[in-house]
């Protein structure tokens, strides 16, 4: 049995990892990588004697799927487990907000207002009528759980931050979901969440998982320009690769759903159109090596849209700055609309904007501790998902025989994420016979 994967971020891998599991040497795997390394959005690049990830990760207690892969990949050994630090930016001042006395002093909010806010997500979290909440937008929702005051100084900024301009048209079942796993991942009494890195950075679960597959005989094919999933009468016959037909019994994508619709020109315009639906926002991350710290939190919330950025992770508050010789590391994290002129503009000058609005959250920022920056870029980074997404929300099985699909628009209405990457990877190869 011959079977292709398009992808080979975790998901990709991930499938091929269980693949192998599932039906052994009876299984020819074939990886399909459009890059020059794997990983996708879980990729690193080196620093110093160690890697650093892209795109700023971490993994919290409950993410069962990748502490099972990590388990089974025998590298749970390199995780280490730490206190978070969070801080909201908001009117000029940085304010704590940990834990629920930091909530209770945060002065943007009337007395009032912190205690609903307070109370608000163990409310939220004891929602029953779920199915509901596609029908409601995030902003309804929220509302009237948190009021108004909530709503426009907490709420509404953290979902610009992560949807842009969309930020009231998400369902509400993503933040009620989002709201419930956050407290899962909270201890001593919800004053404390712990998240989870690697010794090495997640390079070590991607090279372990790498090894593995190629031990166990898959193939992975870099550098590959894909024109088209071969579809005849129904049936996937395999793939057009730079003109050539390459003929598989199975093909896996878990490229993003508009790559994927854009491959499947020969697809049934019934199963095509209403996915087409699925917009995406890209992501623009800018990673910098400072010689000095900017701050006690891991992460800070930028609740001002004066400024380009929404969050710096300084990621040297989660894994100390040793492991790094020293540098500070700090993200920035942006989404954006695939028009935004931060798409195309020079590296240069997006640092040079980037600067002038460091000066402005930290009036004693001085340019010359800049060592190094990187700015990576993803077109397809986070999916817009229409009110009562569910109804339309593909299967990994599509009507098109010997196709499947496992990418972010399944995870819905979770939040995509590695561990989320290796349970699609795992639930697709579940669905093959």
């Amino acid at each position: 049995m011959k079977i292709a994967i398009i992808g080979g971020g975790i998901a990709g891998m991930s499938a091929a990892y269980y693949l192998n599991k599932k039906f052994g040497t009876s299984a020819d795997v074939d990886i399909y990588e459009k890059g020059s390394d794997v990983g996708g959005l879980a990729g690193t690049i080196p620093i110093e004697d160690t890697y650093i990830e892209k795109y700023y990760h971490h993994i919290f207690t409950h993410d069962k799927f990748y502490l099972d892969l990590a388990e089974e990949l025998g590298v749970s050994d390199s995780l280490i487990w730490s206190d978070s630090k969070v801080g909201y930016y908001h009117d000029g001042v940085s304010y704590p907000f940990t834990t629920p006395v930091d909530l209770l002093r945060f002065k943007p909010l009337s007395f009032i207002n912190r205690l609903k806010v307070g109370v608000s997500s163990l409310f939220i979290s004891q929602y029953k009528n779920v199915p509901k909440l596609e029908s409601m937008t995030t902003e309804e929702f929220m509302t009237r759980y948190v009021g108004k005051q909530g709503w426009e100084v907490i709420w509404k900024p953290m979902l610009r931050i992560k949807f842009g301009e969309n930020y009231n048209k998400i369902p509400a079942v993503w933040i009620w979901e989002r709201i419930v796993q956050r407290i899962r991942s909270r201890t001593g009494g919800g004053s404390k969440e712990l998240l989870g890195y690697m010794k090495d950075g997640f390079h070590t679960l991607n090279k372990k998982l790498l090894e593995s597959i190629k031990h166990n005989g898959t193939n992975v094919i870099l550098n590959a320009d894909i024109k088209e999933i071969v579809i005849e009468d129904m049936q996937c016959k395999g793939l057009n690769i730079n003109g050539e037909i390459k003929k598989y019994d199975i093909v896996i994508c878990t490229a993003a759903l508009p790559v994927f619709l854009d491959l499947c020109k020969n697809a049934p315009d019934e199963y095509v159109e209403p996915l087409k639906q699925v917009k995406y926002d890209c992501a623009l991350v800018v990673l910098m090596e400072l010689k000095e710290s900017l701050s006690k939190y891991y992460w800070l919330n930028i609740s001002d849209n004066e400024i380009p950025f929404g969050g710096i992770i300084e990621h040297t508050n989660l894994i100390p700055k040793e492991n790094y010789g020293e540098k500070t590391l700090v993200y920035f994290s942006k989404y954006l609309n695939p028009n935004h002129e931060f798409m195309n503009m020079p590296d240069n000058r997006i640092i040079e904007i980037y600067i002038e609005s460091l000066k402005k959250i930290y009036p004693d920022f001085n340019e010359e501790t800049i060592i190094n920056y990187t700015i990576s870029r993803d077109r397809f980074a986070q999916p817009i998902w229409p009110m009562q997404y569910s109804k339309i929300k593909p299967a990994y099985k599509t009507p098109i025989q010997g196709l499947y699909l496992a990418n972010t628009s399944q995870i819905y209405p979770n939040d995509r994420g590695m561990n989320f990457s290796v349970k699609l990877g795992k639930e697709v190869v579940d669905t093959i016979k």
